[in-house]
């Protein structure tokens, strides 16, 4: 079943707020040390999280913040907030001051987990499972593959993942039913550097909604 024929929604809006439906579900530890697996790490979680998605939902009206906050810090952990923003930024990194790249990481950050919250608040119940899970990678870098089924389809999705200096595991990109999320945002931000031609501005109209309306 396709997902938009389910709901009639924009395509790509379905598929940001799967992704990060999916990346808040590879997110909850504490802390990733060295000696553990990303696989068994994303394939173990997500029961437990499916089950914060559900206590927290129920702030959204009432308490938005409450309930962004709340996904936020279970995001934290995990996702490179940092290695993500000035990767969407691309080459304009360059041009920006360091104040410009803390106060677009703090905007794509909030706007990020707003769009995800909001999308999954309706999110009931789903089957997420690691496809082909291996043993702990040797290098670096890796790339987890998985599927989430639910009431609007399966949603094939790719992470990858890098291994800091410290031994943390991190989430830096998603790549989901072929849609890279990464390129995405980065072409995003170019489009509105042509469109405004002035950094801040970018900064102050950024939307990760305004993403999936564009791009699709």
């Amino acid at each position: 079943m396709n997902a938009n024929s389910v709901t009639g929604r924009n395509p790509l809006t379905l598929l940001l707020q799967a992704a990060l439906c999916t990346l808040l579900l590879s997110a909850w530890a504490p802390a990733v040390s060295a000696a553990q697996n990303p696989y068994t790490l994303i394939e173990g979680v997500s029961q437990d999280l499916l089950g914060v998605i559900r206590s927290n939902s129920s702030y959204l009206k009432s308490d938005p913040q409450r309930y962004y906050s709340a996904v936020d810090r279970v995001l934290e952990p995990v996702v490179d907030f940092d290695f993500i923003a000035r990767g969407v930024m691309g080459s304009y990194a360059k041009q920006a001051t360091a104040a410009q790249q803390s106060r677009f990481t703090s905007a794509f950050r909030r706007d990020l987990v707003a769009t995800f919250a909001r999308g999954v608040a309706s999110f009931g119940e789903m089957d997420v499972r690691v496809v082909n899970p291996g043993s702990a990678p040797k290098g670096n870098r890796v790339n987890v593959l998985q599927e989430v089924r639910s009431k609007e389809g399966i949603t094939k999705v790719s992470y990858t993942l890098v291994r800091n200096r410290a031994g943390q595991w991190k989430l830096i990109n998603v790549i989901l039913n072929g849609v890279n999320l990464g390129k995405t945002f980065r072409s995003q931000f170019a489009q509105a550097m042509q469109t405004h031609g002035d950094i801040d501005k970018v900064i102050a109209n950024w939307s990760a909604d305004q993403v999936a309306d564009q791009v699709s």
